[in-house]
């Protein structure tokens, strides 16, 4: 049980430095994106990033799906826990898509915020989830470094301040901690199951 959390554990390690990695890398190639308060799918327009850019997010996805396919391994898994992860990771696979033609007519823009907004809504309630799972003071401190994020990004969307790039960063590195700190040790936690709750169990056939 133990060693296969752990593989699970490494995998979401995997998906978020890989991420997180490729995305620093931009920052650095074109700070610029910073500075005029862009917000991340900005560097899937540069030449210098579009590369990395979609590097990192196709390495998130690859390594949430892997970690999706090692929770059914588990004794005590099901698949609603997996589906969880394979939300996120179809999530972010429609935020990568719609950025490159948001440049192209208005509302292509707007479905990739909309899909942005649906993605960090998904994991501020999956978020919610950890913590009501486990409340220790390392879960409710990424949850708030989340929310610090979130908070930020959601000022400088409404023009109040000028760092949208900075909350999103941030608000993404407090969820990345929690899936990869606080995550496994729920899945440790479940009780073990004869059965999906996803799935119906069949009707015994009268004799």
């Amino acid at each position: 049980m133990a060693d296969k959390v752990n593989r699970i554990k490494q995998s979401l390690l995997y998906s978020q430095l890989s991420l997180f990695g490729f995305l620093i890398i931009c920052s650095i190639l074109k700070p610029n994106v910073v500075a005029i308060n862009g917000g991340v799918s900005n560097y899937g327009k540069y030449k210098q990033t579009v590369a990395l850019y979609v590097l990192g997010f196709l390495l998130n996805i690859v390594f949430l799906w892997r970690a999706s396919n090692q929770i059914v391994k588990l004794k005590n898994s099901n698949h609603s826990i997996r589906l969880l992860l394979q939300i996120l990771a179809g999530l972010t696979l429609l935020v990568l898509i719609s950025t490159f033609p948001r440049y192209l007519k208005t509302i292509y823009s707007t479905i990739h915020d909309d899909f942005g907004i649906a993605l960090y809504s998904y994991e501020f309630l999956l978020s919610i989830w950890f913590i009501l799972k486990i409340r220790t003071r390392l879960s409710v401190s990424l949850f708030t470094v989340e929310f610090l994020g979130s908070f930020i990004g959601l000022l400088s969307i409404l023009k109040v301040i000028h760092l949208l790039y900075v909350g999103q960063f941030i608000g993404a590195a407090g969820f990345g901690a929690l899936m990869v700190l606080i995550f496994p040790a729920i899945l440790e936690l479940l009780p073990n199951k004869t059965h999906d709750p996803l799935i119906k169990p069949k009707t015994p056939q009268p004799i």
